[in-house]
C-alpha cells in the first residue's frame, strides 16, 4: 500500500469536506441576502446595478404546478392538444432503491450458500421482465469519514 497516496487522499478529502461546509454557509448567506434585496430591487424599480465590477440583476423565471392534484393536470393535458407534454416514465431513484433491496437479499443468500455475489445474481433475482431490461453494475469507490 502506498501510504503517501493514502495520506494525500485523506488530506484532500478532509479539505474537500471543509470547503463543502464553507460553500453551504456561503450559499445560506447568499439566500438570506437575496430575500432581502429582491424586494428592494422590485420596490425601487431597478432591473440591474453594477457593483465592484459585477452586474447584479433581477432574473425572472416562471413555474407551473398543480393547484390540487397532479392527475387533474395530466388529464387536462391529455384531453387537449397538449398531450405531447405527458410521458410515461419511472422514478430512477425508486428503482435504484428497489434493486438495492433485492441485492441485499441476494448478497445474504449468496453468503449463506457460499456462492459469489455478482451482478448477474442480482439481475436473476429481479422480476423476469425487469431483469431482462436492466444492466446491473457494481461501482466501487474509496471514501473516508471522521474517525
Amino acid at each position: 500500500m502506498n501510504m503517501e497516496q493514502l495520506k494525500e487522499f485523506v488530506c484532500l478529502e478532509t479539505r474537500k469536506r471543509e470547503l463543502d461546509s464553507e460553500i453551504k454557509s456561503i450559499t445560506a448567506r447568499i439566500d438570506d441576502l437575496e430575500q432581502a434585496l429582491v424586494p428592494q430591487f422590485l420596490g425601487d424599480g431597478v432591473a440591474s446595478m453594477k457593483v465592484d465590477g459585477r452586474t447584479v440583476y433581477i432574473a425572472q423565471d416562471i413555474h407551473a404546478s398543480p393547484i390540487s392534484d397532479r392527475s387533474e393536470v395530466i388529464a387536462a393535458l391529455r384531453s387537449s392538444e397538449l398531450g405531447q407534454y405527458v410521458t410515461e416514465n419511472y422514478n430512477t431513484q425508486s428503482l435504484r432503491a428497489f434493486v438495492r433491496e433485492v441485492a441485499a437479499e441476494v448478497r445474504q443468500h449468496c453468503q449463506q450458500s457460499d456462492r459469489l455475489f455478482s451482478e448477474e445474481e442480482v439481475r436473476a433475482a429481479l422480476p423476469e421482465k425487469l431483469g431482462g431490461t436492466l444492466k446491473i453494475s457494481f461501482v466501487h469507490s474509496l471514501r473516508s469519514r471522521k474517525a
